[in-house]
């Protein structure tokens, strides 16, 4: 099996098809393949249930990662929120929240800086642009910002809106998420295409890791 690529890139446990539903055997995949910056994609309630109790069962399952975020669930929060806010509320890592789901929940501050919030594609309806990322960050003065790239093309192809988001919230920066996209927000294998066309942006942000939420397509690592 092909080494990981060189940092700043690391992984996403959502781009492991076959895995995602395992988090044993994503955390080994991720481990195997020589991943040092590792996303935990908790993106349904009971994937984070799931690893909630694992983690508490195995302390050491994270041990030799350089940086673990974790990004929160976004679809089913209002049906099992309590246990879903219990559950972040104890973890140690960045959490990625998606701002139209979180951005009126006041116990996000308890989070103070682990809270990461993450830029919108363009079927969201809040959360897409700088503005709407102020407002949230009004609101969370201490929380960082992940910038999404397949997300900005989603909305506008020519990336000036990325740059408009580094421009107002690079200072937040704490890291990026990477991918291919489909127009509907759907994620793909990440083409050296996709690559090539948010260079630059990669290039204004090589001070942070980039999180890989789709394998590579021609370069898997």
């Amino acid at each position: 099996m092909a080494t990981a690529l060189t940092r700043p890139f690391g992984i996403a446990t959502g781009a492991y098809l076959d895995e995602r539903e395992d988090w044993l055997a994503a955390v080994a995949r991720a481990r195997t393949e020589g991943w040092t910056t590792l996303e935990l994609t908790a993106i349904r309630a009971e994937r984070l249930h799931a690893l909630a109790l694992l983690l508490a069962e195995t302390p050491g399952l994270l041990d030799g990662f350089e940086r673990v975020s974790l990004h929160a669930p976004a679809r089913e929060f209002a049906d099992d929120a309590e246990r879903i806010v219990e559950a972040l509320r104890t973890v140690s890592y960045d959490v990625v929240l998606h701002p139209d789901v979180y951005r009126g929940q006041g116990w996000v501050r308890e989070l103070a800086s682990r809270a990461v919030f993450e830029n919108m594609d363009a079927v969201k309806d809040f959360g897409r642009d700088a503005a709407d990322l102020a407002e949230v960050f009004r609101s969370f003065p201490e929380a960082g910002f992940c910038l999404d790239v397949a997300h900005v093309v989603t909305n506008d192809a020519t990336l000036a809106l990325g740059h408009e988001l580094i421009d107002r919230h690079g200072h937040r920066l704490r890291q990026l998420h990477v991918s291919g996209i489909e127009p509907d927000g759907t994620h793909r294998p990440t083409t050296d295409a996709d690559l090539e066309l948010y260079a630059p942006l990669l290039e204004r942000c090589a001070g942070v890791p980039w999180l890989l939420e789709a394998v590579l397509e021609q370069a898997t690592p």
